[in-house]
Order: C-alpha cells, then structure tokens, then sequence
C-alpha cells in the first residue's frame, strides 16, 4: 500500500521489524541448512551408490524438505499475520491520528469562528463610532459655517458702527470748535459790552458834573 514505505522508513518501524525478523530468520536459516544437508546427502548416496544409503538419502531428503517446507510456510503465515497486524495498527493509529486531526480542525474552526464574529462585531463597532464621527463632523462644520457668517455679520456691525463712531466723534470735534467759537465770541461781546457799559457810566459821570459846574 501507498502508506507501508512511509512507516517502514521510520526508526520505529525498522527496529520492531528487525526485532521480528530474528526467529522468523533462524526458521530461514534452519530451512535452507536442512536443504543444503539434503542435497549434500543426496550428493553423497549418490557418490556411495549403494541401496541403503540411497534409501536413506532419499528418505533424509523427503523428511528434510517437508521440515523446511513447514518452516517456511510458517515463515510465509507468521509474516502475514505480522503484516496484517501492523496494518491493522496502523489502521488504528491513523484512525486515531484522524480523530484527534479532526477535533483539532474542529476547535481551529470554532476559534477562527469566534475570531470573525469578534472582528466582524468589531468592524461593525468601527462602522457605527465613522457613522457618528461623520455625522459629528458635519454638524461641525454646520456651527463653524455659521459661526463664520455670524463673525462676518458682526465685523460688518463693527466697521459700520466704527464708521459711525468716526464720524460722531468728527461731528463732537465740530461742535467742540463751534462751542468754543461761541463762547470766544460771547466773551468779546461781553468784553464789548462792558466797555460799552463803562464809557457809557463814565459819559454820564462827566455830563453830571458838567451840570453841576
């Protein structure tokens, strides 16, 4: 199967098959030494060329072959049977490798889950705090624009009322300089006066005087 190179390259895998190869190894081994001596007894009867030892030989050899077929057809069943064994292990530990990958993948999931419904409730926080910072900015922008046309009404009053206040004070300064013309002049009138007063006095004075001399 497309999974056994896998295991079997890994340290584990390796040393427990070593570990089962010795018996089966020495079953091996014994199956071809009981051939190797059929053989070699075979060679020899038939070197000696008698009956007896042909009998012998011939009987060695069937007793051998039946020991070794044995043995190796134990080898062949013992190692099926490791194999499908460690297929059924690693059936096992792959369902169980399957069963915790799939938990994990599940919680992964929930807590990427969880980690979008908290990013999606946090954009929308964000969405709504942009909407009130918009709305925010433009009734801002309302009071400044208003603001502004208030102040520019305010320095339009203030140099009409400035305008005005120049030319009350150059009306105060005329006035000021007509009033002290006035009072200039009611002085002098007065001083005129008087002195008209005083000559007059003084006419009279000499005219009384004249009649009395």
């Amino acid at each position: 199967m497309a999974w056994l190179p896998g295991i079997a390259g890994s340290p584990t895998y390796a040393q427990h098959m070593a570990n089962r190869r010795i018996p089966r190894s020495r079953r091996a081994v014994g199956a071809v030494a009981l051939l190797a001596s059929s053989v070699l007894v075979a060679v020899i009867g038939i070197v000696v060329s008698t009956v007896p030892v042909l009998a012998a030989a011939t009987l060695y050899a069937v007793v051998t072959g039946i020991v070794a077929t044995r043995l190796l057809s134990n080898e062949i069943a013992q190692l099926r049977r490791d194999w499908a064994r460690d297929r059924a292990e690693l059936a096992d530990s792959n369902r169980t490798t399957a069963v915790a990958r799939s938990k994990e993948h599940i919680a992964f999931a929930e807590q990427m889950g969880q980690r979008v419904s908290l990013r999606d409730s946090q954009i929308a926080t964000l969405r709504d705090a942009l909407v009130t910072a918009e709305i925010e900015l433009a009734q801002a922008r309302e009071r400044f624009s208003a603001e502004r046309a208030r102040r520019a009404a305010l320095e339009a009053d203030a140099a009409s009322a400035q305008s005005d206040l120049d030319s009350a004070r150059a009306d105060l300064l005329q006035a000021q300089d007509a009033l002290a013309a006035s009072e200039s002049a009611e002085l002098q009138v007065r001083a005129e006066l008087l002195a008209w007063e005083e000559a007059a006095t003084e006419e009279t004075r000499r005219q009384h005087e004249r009649k009395l001399a």
